[in-house]
This record gives C-alpha cells, sequence and structure tokens, in this order.
C-alpha cells in the first residue's frame, strides 16, 4: 500500500544536448549531468533507485534564448518541464531540474587545412629498405573549430605505430589524435591511409677511371690512383639495369690549393636506383704535366 504512493525523488540523468548550429561551436563546459525531481508511485521510483543505466535527458539548444552579452545564451529548465517529462514513461513526471538554468557561450567556426604527420617508426629485415618516401591519403585534412584554437594547430598526427622486421611493402590505416587543446576541434578524417613501398636491396661494385674537370689546354693532370671503387646499393630488380656510364667520378682543377698535392674526389653523376654511393678514395695525389 505505501509503494502505490505518489513520492519525489531526486535522481541524476547523463544529458545530451541537440540542434547545436553548424556555424558555432560552444566553448564553455556544459553540464553533462542534471539532478532531476521526479514524482510517481513507490513502484516506479523504486525501479529507478535501482537502475545503473539510466535514460539520457535530450535539451535542445533550440530552447535557447540570448543574454545580455554578445554570444551568450541560456536555457531555462524548469521552464520546459513539460518537454522533459515526455522523454519518460508516462507514469512519471518531472517536478524540477537542478540546475535550473544551463548557459552556453559561442564561438564562429573557421576552418582550414593542415598537413598530416605520420608517427610511424619502421624497422626492415635485414638487407630490405623503404624503396620512395611514405604515401599518405590524404596528405592533409581540414580541421575547424574557434580563430582562437586553431591559429595554433600547424599539423596534425597520427597514433603512433612500431613496425619491425618489415620485408613486403606496407599498407595500413592509421587513426588521426587529438590532443587535449583540439578536444573541440572537428577533423573531416578520422584516419589515413598509409603505404610503404619496401623490396629487396643488394650491395654491388663498379671501378671507375677518375676524370678531370675545368682542366686549362695544355696541361696534363694525372691522379694516384687513376681508377677508384664505387660501392653502391641497389634493389634486386634493378641490378642488371645499373651500367658503370651511368656514374661519373672526377677531380676539378680548379679546386687545387696552393701547397697541396691532393684534390676532392667529387661524385657528379649516378643513376636514380641506386643509394648510399661510397668511393673507396675520398681524396687522390695528382701531378701536372704540360
Amino acid at each position: 500500500m505505501s509503494l502505490s504512493k505518489q513520492y519525489s525523488i531526486s535522481v541524476t540523468f547523463p544529458v545530451k544536448y541537440i540542434n547545436l548550429p553548424k556555424d558555432k561551436l560552444i566553448v564553455n563546459q556544459l553540464p553533462e549531468i542534471i539532478d532531476i525531481e521526479i514524482k510517481s508511485s513507490g513502484f516506479n521510483l523504486i525501479i529507478y533507485k535501482l537502475k545503473q543505466h539510466r535514460e539520457t535527458v535530450l535539451l535542445d539548444i533550440k530552447d535557447a534564448k540570448a543574454t545580455a552579452v554578445r554570444n551568450s545564451y541560456y536555457i531555462n529548465c524548469n521552464n520546459r518541464l513539460d518537454k522533459i517529462t515526455s522523454q519518460f514513461n508516462n507514469a512519471i513526471k518531472v517536478v524540477h531540474i537542478n540546475p535550473d538554468t544551463v548557459f552556453i557561450n559561442y564561438n564562429k567556426k573557421i576552418s582550414k587545412m593542415v598537413p598530416v604527420k605520420v608517427n610511424v617508426n619502421v624497422e626492415f629485415a635485414e638487407q630490405y629498405q623503404q624503396t620512395d618516401s611514405m604515401q599518405i591519403e590524404p596528405k592533409s585534412i581540414e580541421i575547424t573549430g574557434t580563430q582562437e584554437v586553431l591559429s595554433s594547430i600547424s599539423f596534425v598526427e597520427t597514433a603512433p605505430y612500431n613496425l619491425k622486421s618489415q620485408e613486403n611493402t606496407i599498407l595500413m590505416d592509421l587513426k588521426l589524435v587529438k590532443s587535449p587543446a583540439m578536444k573541440q576541434v572537428d577533423f573531416s578524417h578520422s584516419s589515413v591511409k598509409l603505404k610503404i613501398n619496401v623490396t629487396k636491396y643488394t650491395e654491388a661494385v663498379v671501378e671507375l677511371p677518375v676524370e678531370v674537370e675545368n682542366l686549362p689546354n695544355g696541361l696534363n693532370l694525372k691522379t694516384f690512383p687513376d681508377k677508384i671503387t664505387v660501392k653502391y646499393q641497389v634493389a634486386f630488380n634493378d641490378y642488371g639495369k645499373i651500367n658503370p656510364s651511368d656514374f661519373k667520378i672526377a677531380v676539378d682543377y680548379s679546386k687545387i690549393e696552393q701547397g697541396s698535392n691532393k684534390l676532392k674526389v667529387q661524385l657528379v653523376k649516378s643513376p636514380a636506383k641506386v643509394r648510399s654511393v661510397k668511393l673507396s678514395n675520398e681524396r687522390v695525389e695528382f701531378i701536372i704535366r704540360k
């Protein structure tokens, strides 16, 4: 008989705000929970007391009214009791809401494009290397927020990722992460696609004559040694495509320093497909004859 009588109790509910304006951003912290005094029979109220997961109460931003301060609005919750009561079953009546008033501060939204920074550490298996630069799609994303926040953002980062002993081309999606300062910033993409081409490399050797540049007419310059070994790395698939004529090493007569009998050897030309080019001699001795 007691439980069939009408009672009032205060219950805490999570709150969600709906109908936010698309061209504006809420810059103040809105209440995430509200206390609602509800009236019903003892039976219904016991159920609410025992519930671990309660309904989310919706507050409509369209109900907000302007204050005397620019871009500042408020919702008087207790003036919307009928609207909030309608979100419950017919046996529940909303009597009072705390806080009574929710204040909302807006700022105008702006957008800009920023590059994506990949936070990936890759270790390759022995003899395997990355063949070209990382490919990111998209390379830049649009971010939206207030002028004050966006002015301090020059890039966005992916979640950190470590890859080890890689032998094959890498294809993966990387999630974009927000720093605490970006909490109210919207991203046009939540993730990006990453591609890293990987192939097997081998070391190759070629012996080349040392050529002389800027040599005046009537002079002959001989270097010691007159040939130098060049070591380089090349992808297995390109090994047979590299010719000695694709390289050129030389010394520059105009770089001779007074009192010195040595010249620096320069790698004048090398194929685009090779990397890590090393010369067996960085400097050579020379003599000049007329």
